[in-house]
């Protein structure tokens, strides 16, 4: 009889956030599908919700017996996905993330760093326990070119670092029949265009909130030209204020869906639209499985990266500028006048993301074969 490898998935779940679920929803099937006898263990905030929803063990991420016990008892702990080795949100988090990861390493267990993102790290003493911590570490996978850099300048020049891609380009979504019984139940019309619109807050935004009010013209405008707006919170219920705040700054009429979803379900919902205008990487990810065509609101180095894998526009950039509604509308124009070539480079590009993302899997089987 094969032996059972344990393994002990560490990411930001259970927050809500359909970004993260969607990493943990992709990874927890794509091992699932590996060729060897695995149990899976998740940390997470809220474990009941975990365990329920991804047929998972789980176990309090706050609780340090807990989490030190399912350490222990792991074979393999998986540090991802997600952009979890940052200082930019708190040290506080950088420390939680890099603490795991020592555990492991002295309780003598395999660990990988799977499909991160990295950075900002921006403490010089962050900056060396990062080094210190990732060293001694089996493997290394990265979403992005961006974090690969980040990790070098940091120290951590390891020659077997691979730069994927996330997990989420693998998921799997509810079908279209379920998707269009959603907005139905939200009461959105179908039959027109639809735009998707995705919004978060970003308290860095140079110009505060006035992203908001140049997003709501530029919808007004689409609207004017006979499209559907919907907008859709990915982080739920945190995005639902400034979703709202965004339909009531518009003349036009509007949709916002108001219940929270599955990361399979958001994924057909998105495939419902025409364009995705959105600030959420995840729901841009999402648009490129889907093969909709997107425009993405630039906040972080992530969603400008993505944006140029998948040589898609931006519709600015709130870090250093205002947003220009006409110029939003115009290039929304042009993907709706030039819609197939859009969806053929999407099309091929995306495919591409989605090879790089299984790399994961393949590199992850490696290392069970080790244990």
């Amino acid at each position: 009889m094969a032996k059972t490898i344990k393994l002990l998935i560490a990411g930001y779940h259970g927050f809500g956030n359909c970004g993260d679920e969607a990493i943990l929803q992709a990874m927890v099937t794509n091992i699932r599908a590996l060729p060897a006898e695995l149990e899976i263990t998740a940390l997470s905030n809220k474990p009941e919700f975990t365990k329920t929803e991804y047929k998972v063990n789980s176990v309090q991420r706050f609780s340090i017996f807990a989490v030190l016990g399912a350490i222990f008892k792991s074979d393999i702990v998986l540090s991802g996905g997600g952009t979890l080795l940052q200082d930019g949100t708190s040290t506080r988090s950088l420390i939680y993330y890099l603490t795991i990861i020592k555990a492991a390493k002295l309780f003598r267990k395999k660990v990988m760093v799977y499909a991160n993102g990295i950075g900002p790290v921006s403490g010089k003493r962050n900056r060396k326990l990062v080094k210190a911590v990732l060293k001694s570490v089996d493997v290394i996978t990265l979403r992005e070119k961006l974090s690969e850099a980040d990790l070098r300048s940091i120290g951590v020049d390891r020659p077997d670092i691979e730069v994927t891609a996330d997990p989420a380009f693998t998921l799997c979504s509810v079908s279209e029949e379920r998707a269009k019984q959603i907005l139905a139940d939200e009461g959105v019309p179908v039959g027109k265009q639809m735009v998707g619109v995705s919004v978060r807050e970003w308290s860095k935004a140079k110009y505060g909130e006035d992203y908001v009010k140049k997003l709501a013209a530029a919808c007004d405008e689409l609207s004017k030209q006979g499209k559907t707006i919907v907008l859709l919170p990915m982080e739920y219920p945190r995005d639902l204020g400034i979703s709202q705040r965004l339909v009531e700054s518009m003349s036009q009429k509007a949709y916002m869906l108001k219940k929270r979803y599955t990361p399979s379900e958001i994924l057909g919902l998105v495939g419902c639209f025409d364009l995705m205008i959105s600030m959420r990487l995840h729901t841009l990810i999402f648009a490129a499985v889907k093969n909709v065509p997107m425009l993405g609101v630039i906040y972080d180095p992530k969603v400008e990266y993505y944006l140029k894998e998948l040589e898609m526009p931006e519709a600015g950039d709130v870090r250093t500028k205002r947003l220009n509604s006409a110029e939003i509308t115009a290039k929304a124009k042009d993907v709706f006048d030039n819609m197939q070539a859009y969806k053929d480079i999407l099309k091929k590009n995306a495919g591409l993301m989605c090879e790089k993302a299984r790399e994961n899997d393949r590199l992850l089987l490696e290392l069970i074969k080790k244990v």
